[in-house]
């Protein structure tokens, strides 16, 4: 496999899965993240935080499964793309594009263009920008989803939360916005239902730290049969500032079947007309 070089390896862990019985989604990106260190260690870097990260997942990787990330730069590019591998190294499960302030050499350049695998589908494809959370409040169905305080355990040797942990809140705030959609995690137990994320995007306006109280807003962007994008902003409780913000798009699946389902009418008619 010649696409950039191995930045990670490692194997699924029975404590990395979800109910839906595969990786969750903080543990794809604690191996982007990792990937990053080890690629900028590699190629002789200088450290450097992502500012914007996009995500697409192309299949599930289930317990016990091994895992491996490679990593290229964009020639002439900000841009850092990561493919991770499971089964024997040659099963696409997703893909990550990050862009940095600073743009790498020409050595540190492995690919000419990011892969078509990587590239948007359902969300857009420049950063999210900060909007007015009090009103997605007002008008688009959004709710306080999530409320909790950055621990010292969350967070890297700098104090800076982890990747994994800017998307572990996305994880539980999840819940509150389902249930405020009207769509109850019982109800989806007892028909053998779970949510899945397909594709993600990040930007990072602040960097969140150790001690911050986070609070975040979440209200739900689109819909079709079988798949809604909503989105997550995140800000510092004391001094109101925006961390980051992230945009994701789900479906509803059945768990027996690994298919996607059609989403109740109901939930569809709640966003539809707000």
């Amino acid at each position: 496999m010649s696409f950039g070089i191995v930045t990670h390896k490692s194997f699924v862990n029975s404590w990395e899965c979800d109910e839906n019985v595969h990786l969750n989604v903080q543990f794809y990106w604690k191996r982007f993240g990792q990937a990053v260190t080890v690629f900028q260690q590699s190629e002789g870097l200088e450290p450097q935080r992502w500012s914007n990260r996009h995500v697409r997942y192309h299949s599930e990787l289930g317990m016990s499964a091994n895992t491996t990330v490679r990593s290229a730069a964009v020639a002439g590019a900000n841009t850092l793309v990561h493919q991770l591998y499971g089964a024997g190294g040659d099963v696409l499960s997703a893909t990550a594009v990050d862009e940095f302030a600073n743009s790498f050499d020409a050595q540190n350049a492995h690919v000419l263009n990011i892969p078509d695998a990587a590239l948007p589908r359902s969300l857009q494809s420049k950063p999210l920008s900060i909007v007015d959370a009090d009103e997605m409040l007002k008008t688009r169905n959004g709710v306080l989803s999530h409320l909790s305080v950055i621990s010292s355990k969350e967070c890297d040797d700098e104090g800076v939360l982890l990747d994994e942990n800017h998307i572990s809140r996305f994880s539980d705030a999840a819940g509150h916005l389902w249930h405020h959609m009207g769509i109850d995690r019982g109800w989806m137990q007892k028909q053998n239902l779970g949510s899945v994320a397909v594709e993600m995007r990040t930007t990072r306006h602040a960097l969140p730290k150790n001690g911050m109280i986070t609070e975040i807003v979440s209200w739900v962007d689109q819909v079709s049969e079988k798949t809604f994008s909503f989105h997550h902003q995140v800000k510092d409780r004391i001094s109101g500032n925006v961390l980051y913000r992230g945009a994701v798009t789900a479906l509803m699946m059945d768990i027996a079947a690994r298919k996607a389902v059609a989403l109740p009418d109901t939930f569809r008619a709640k966003v539809l007309n707000s």
